[in-house]
């Protein structure tokens, strides 16, 4: 017998053993759902990113290629956030309300993965996207793309380009 032949009876066994309780033959499942509820995301947003510049590229206009984005690290607050049952996905999707929106995005209830957008005071909307921490109502997020608005932003807005930010920017959002 070839020795792959007596390993992958073996693989089998000690996967099978990895996966049921030594005690009683009770199978173990691992939930990893996060536990979250809609009064989690309940509150007012406050939204810091860490202050930088950072330059558009691979966009769907070439007129706005190479633009430099900065931000500061000054605190946005977002006071009137409405949360509702997402029609997308298992999560929630929220919104601050206003027209055009500074803030929306949604959560997913079994992993706690946010993914938002925040208008910044130059026309662009920075996509972030990162996990909620429950216990301290935090998400610590990667901006890694963003889109470009007519400017000045009109409701609805009108998307000028989508673009890569390089590199990608950090920012921190609590919910309190």
């Amino acid at each position: 017998m070839r020795p792959t032949g007596v390993l992958l009876p073996i693989a089998l066994l000690l996967g099978t053993c990895a996966c049921s309780s030594n005690s009683g033959g009770d199978t173990i499942l691992v939930n990893s759902d996060c536990g979250l509820i809609r009064s989690d995301l309940l509150g007012t947003y406050t939204v810091v990113c860490a202050p930088g510049s950072t330059t558009l590229l691979n966009c769907s206009d070439v007129s706005v290629e190479g633009r430099i984005v900065s931000v500061t690290s000054a605190p946005l607050d977002f006071k009137r956030v409405q949360v509702f049952a997402s029609a997308f996905n298992t999560g929630f999707s929220f919104s601050d309300g206003t027209s055009p929106q500074d803030l929306f995005g949604n959560s997913e209830i079994d992993s706690c993965a946010m993914s938002f957008s925040v208008l910044d005071d130059e026309g662009v909307y920075l996509n972030c996207f990162g996990t909620l921490d429950r216990p301290s109502r935090t998400v610590r997020a990667a901006c890694d793309s963003t889109a470009v608005l007519q400017t000045p932003v009109t409701d609805p807005p009108t998307i000028v380009a989508d673009c890569d930010l390089v590199p990608i920017l950090q920012l921190t959002l609590t919910i309190h």
